[in-house]
């Protein structure tokens, strides 16, 4: 008995979504849409522009508000038939993932590291603590040195590179992707390509 709860803990869903239905007017974009995510899987979802492929995972991470269905994190309901948690469990459930935008949407007068390190001190870590791991960061995504740069002085790769980084620095437990590599020239898309291969 005990071997099989084991098991089923094993292979809980990190992200669970149900029956997700999202609507713009009369123009429905996501119907009934349900997947399931489980620990060290990654996920691609394709389909044509204005398929909803960014509105699903803007629903997903509550930068839009679903219509109808639900949507879990480790088997808990931020979202229960259309219904979202309160505000403070929201706040939770956000520290559970990342989120990397296709236009970088790094703060232009925030140095690299004040880009990175926002976040985890609003959260309460230590200074000390965040800009060790916001180091650490940097030389994982190969931009060591580049801590005190401001983003119009990287390249459109560099600068997602620094989106990936400020995206891992809560050490979330899933990382979410929207087109992050439409933005780039093609050279730059094969560095930021094997940034995302790496980390998965």
């Amino acid at each position: 008995m005990t071997d099989t709860k084991k098991n089923e803990s094993a292979s809980q869903a990190i992200l669970e979504i149900r029956g997700l239905q999202k609507s713009f007017g009369e123009l429905n974009v996501l119907k009934d849409i349900s997947l399931d995510v489980e620990a060290g899987n990654v996920v691609s979802i394709i389909g044509p522009s204005g398929s909803g492929k960014s509105t699903l995972l803007r629903c997903a991470t509550f930068l839009e508000t679903a219509n109808g269905g639900d949507i879990l994190y480790d088997g808990q309901h931020a979202v229960k038939q259309g219904v979202y948690a309160n505000k403070t469990e929201l706040a939770k459930f956000r520290t559970r993932f990342g989120l990397v935008f296709q236009n970088f949407n790094l703060f232009p007068h925030y140095s690299v590291m004040k880009n990175i390190s926002e976040a985890p001190l609003l959260h309460g870590q230590s200074k000390e603590e965040t800009q060790e791991y916001a180091m650490s960061l940097l030389k994982k995504m190969g931009l060591e040195g580049k801590e005190n740069a401001y983003p119009c002085q990287l390249s459109g790769g560099q600068q997602q590179r620094v989106a990936i980084a400020r995206a891992l620095a809560l050490k979330p437990e899933i990382l979410f992707f929207d087109e992050p590599t439409s933005a780039l020239d093609p050279e730059l898309t094969g560095e930021v390509l094997k940034v995302i291969r790496q980390l998965a």
